[in-house]
């Protein structure tokens, strides 16, 4: 392995600016803990110890896309200054690698889950050997060779700097297979920090690879995208400025901030100059000013949200603490007969709020259960609306590889050809289909359903801090019905907030939530239900199986002349394709129904878990009081004297923690 490169510190400099603030926020969680701990929090201990966890674990995930032939392998290997991934001379299965720090190199081959869900324990194997595992043989069709592949992804542990500073390399294969773009849609667009599409000068920006990032990347909230125009060095040198600006015009559009995440490099040449010691060469590569970029982008961007989203989380945590030391306070002053008989006359108080928590969690159940209905018969109709399109869209579609002599070989390529154009006229017709009807939809109802939530919810926190104040003898102060900004915050808010409400969600609630507060959160879950729904739009629908169907005999029987052959052809791929809709239509639109239905209920679990929370945070407080002070005077006197020292700690943490906000505000 070789170190590099002549910028190295000012690439790696915003992550250990990054690694400071993270570090420094831990610090304040693990203090926060204490302090909850010794308040009998438990609610609030179990949220910490998740956040806590979120935290450390929350590395930079970078997910590296681009179709087959565009040096991807290359240009990955450039980044990391090794030759760790091998460039395939064939094309994969639909396998992902993953790429992490480790102590030393480590392959783990992970196979998919049994037939009865049973995940086998992964493999280890050599990185020489991977491409055995996961490239297609060149006597199997490819499609099929992706639908069987036994194995589901990669994990590469190796000990490479930009790994050590909490990158995660996400390897995908080359998108030319619907299935591959399915399986990258399904496990990794709701998690990923980056995403660096691939492409090469030599054919820049196909219509594939632009329907990729229309229809899939920026409809599943992915706007901030940077293209990576390899192998600039191998055009003709009075051509490259038509090639930038060719490459500008179409891509530039297509990213947030446009021509700035445009990048035409030389991977090869990096990869070589980083193999050999030769900076002249990384630098005239171009790649470090990408890997500039990426690390302002990865390090500021997203990690002001790796910290700020957690920080407000630690914000409200510290603000129920704050209220909790009064009431406990108030309870280690009031006599031990007065407290047994307000925590007696509790109970009843106490069951109704329960059975309003169960009244609540069975409205949201039949609200998740109608939208289910609601959107499988919208879903179903789409399918019967684009059965009916199919035919239009054969007949205007001319082969690039037209049967010549009716060979089984050729047939099978063109059947796949217009297979592959059907498939993409679906997705496209979809991701607009999605913006058109599906997003409206759901927003409205949730727009609805959380007018309706604010409503009970108020009624839940008042009937509850009536409860809270008759049992400590403590009127609550307009300051602790305050959020660290001064906003007042919502009684919906406050639930979620015991819930651990910023823990739910992707990409959307991540930025969304860290500036706003909990009340956008149920906004923000439209970004990550648009990716479920798109993970699973075409399970189950294989339009693929007509390959083998249509390139067997019988087809071209009897037709000589190859005009017939391809007439023929399309109309019983039309036909086929079209049956294939209808057919799977009931069958997927249930499934995406489900998956809308199964996001919903992020929401339902959260609220149902802070109501639950709140409810027992009073029986948690009484019931520690009352131990308490069954220990003695001496022992009461001493509580509340460590009680008026945790307010303190408090203060301390709040203006630690308002420091790190102001400073990750400014970046």
């Amino acid at each position: 392995m070789v170190s590099f490169s002549t910028n190295a510190s000012s690439i790696h400099d915003p992550y250990q600016k990054f690694r400071e603030k993270r570090d420094a926020l831990l610090h304040l969680l693990q203090r926060q803990l204490r302090i909850i701990n010794d308040l009998k929090m438990s609610g609030r201990e179990e949220v910490l110890h998740r956040l806590d966890e979120r935290v450390r674990a929350d590395n930079f995930k970078v997910l590296i896309l681009g179709e087959f032939k565009r040096g991807k392998s290359t240009f990955i290997n450039a980044m990391l200054g090794d030759e760790i991934l091998p460039a395939y001379a064939r094309p994969c299965t639909a396998i992902i690698n993953e790429i992490k720090w480790g102590e030393s190199p480590l392959a783990l081959l992970h196979a998919v889950p049994d037939a009865d869900g049973t995940v086998p324990p992964p493999q280890a194997v050599s990185v020489k050997e991977l491409e055995s595992y996961v490239t297609i043989p060149t006597d199997m069709n490819e499609g099929s060779a992706i639908r069987e592949n036994p194995y589901d992804k990669v994990e590469l542990f190796w000990p490479l700097e930009l790994c050590r500073n909490g990158v995660e390399i996400i390897d995908s294969p080359g998108l030319n297979e619907h299935d591959i773009r399915q399986k990258v849609t399904m496990d990794y667009l709701s998690t990923v920090d980056a995403i660096l599409f691939v492409l090469s000068c030599e054919a820049l920006g196909s219509q594939s690879e632009l329907d990729v990032i229309d229809n899939t990347l920026r409809t599943m909230g992915h706007e901030d995208i940077f293209f990576i125009c390899n192998r600039f060095n191998m055009i003709r040198p009075k051509e490259r400025e038509d090639i930038r600006q060719h490459g500008l015009v179409k891509l530039a559009p297509r990213t947030k901030r446009g021509a700035e995440r445009v990048f035409f490099i030389n991977a090869l040449g990096a990869l070589d100059g980083r193999l050999n010691g030769d900076m002249e060469a990384v630098e005239q590569s171009n790649l470090p000013h990408l890997e500039k970029e990426l690390a302002k982008f990865l390090a500021t961007d997203r990690g002001r949200v790796k910290i700020l989203r957690p920080a407000v989380e630690l914000k409200s945590a510290i603000q129920e603490a704050r209220r909790i030391i009064p009431e406990r306070q108030g309870m280690l002053r009031t006599d031990m007969k007065t407290l047994e008989k307000r925590h007696e006359s509790a109970q009843i108080p106490l069951r109704q709020l329960e059975t309003k928590r169960q009244q609540l969690v069975t409205q949201m159940a039949n609200f998740r259960e109608d939208t289910r209905i609601l959107v499988g018969d919208r879903t179903r109709e789409f399918y019967r609306n684009m059965a009916d399109k199919v035919d239009d869209w054969t007949t205007a579609y001319e082969l690039q590889n037209p049967v010549k002599m009716p060979t089984k070989g050729q047939i099978e390529r063109a059947v796949k050809e217009m297979v592959e154009h059907l498939a993409r006229q679906m997705e496209i017709e979809f991701s607009q289909w999605q913006k058109s009807t599906l997003q409206p939809l759901v927003q409205e109802r949730l727009e609805a359903r959380k007018q309706e939530l604010d409503v009970k919810a108020a009624e839940f926190i008042n009937q509850l801090d009536t409860l809270r104040v008759a049992v400590s003898g403590v009127a609550l102060t307009p300051l602790e019905k305050q959020t660290g900004n001064g906003r007042p915050i919502s009684p919906l808010e406050r639930i979620l907030a015991a819930a651990g409400g910023f823990l739910i969600g992707g990409i959307g609630s991540a930025g969304i939530g860290a500036v706003f507060g909990y009340e956008e959160m149920l906004k923000s879950l439209i970004p990550q239900l648009l990716i479920a729904v798109a993970g699973i739009a075409f399970v189950g629908f294989n339009p693929w199986v007509l390959i083998p169907l249509l390139a067997g005999g019988g087809l071209v029987e009897g037709l000589i002349v190859a005009d017939s052959v391809n007439r023929k052809l399309k109309a019983k791929i039309s036909q086929n394709y079209a049956i294939e809709i209808r057919t799977s239509a009931h069958e997927q639109a249930n499934q995406l129904a489900s998956s809308v239905a199964q996001e919903l209920k992020k929401i339902e679990d959260a609220v149902d878990d802070g109501l639950g929370k709140e409810i027992q945070s009073v029986r948690d407080q009484v019931n520690s009081i009352l131990q308490e002070k069954k220990k003695g005077q001496e022992n009461v006197d001493r509580k509340l004297k460590e009680l008026d020292g945790i307010a303190q700690s408090l203060n301390e943490i709040d203006g630690d923690l308002d420091d790190l906000i102001t400073q990750m505000a400014m970046l």
